[in-house]
């Protein structure tokens, strides 16, 4: 999945031409940033399995609930113009 993506290679390019010297100072830190990364990508990875898991009606429901919640915002807001347009009638 992401393991494969072009950053990763980057990264990889970037570190091969960083100078001798510059990894006795850093190298804790450029450790502790490639456990981060790693740390991240299993988040996605398990984020996209459980997405995958979910059944497709409920998605679909979600997405249903979504969308009539939009439309009830919106009539309240049409009702709202509307009182103000009577009003000043």
């Amino acid at each position: 999945m992401i393991t494969d993506c072009k950053i990763k290679e980057n990264v990889f390019e970037l570190v091969a031409a960083l100078p001798n010297n510059f990894w006795g100072r850093n190298q804790d830190r450029l450790h502790a940033l490639y456990e981060r990364i790693l740390e991240n990508e299993r988040k996605v990875d398990v984020l996209q399995e459980h997405i995958n898991r979910m059944p497709l009606e409920y998605v679909l429901k979600v997405d249903f609930l979504r969308e009539l919640q939009q439309m009830h915002d919106n009539f309240k807001q049409i009702n709202a113009k509307l009182d103000k347009l009577i009003e000043k009638l």
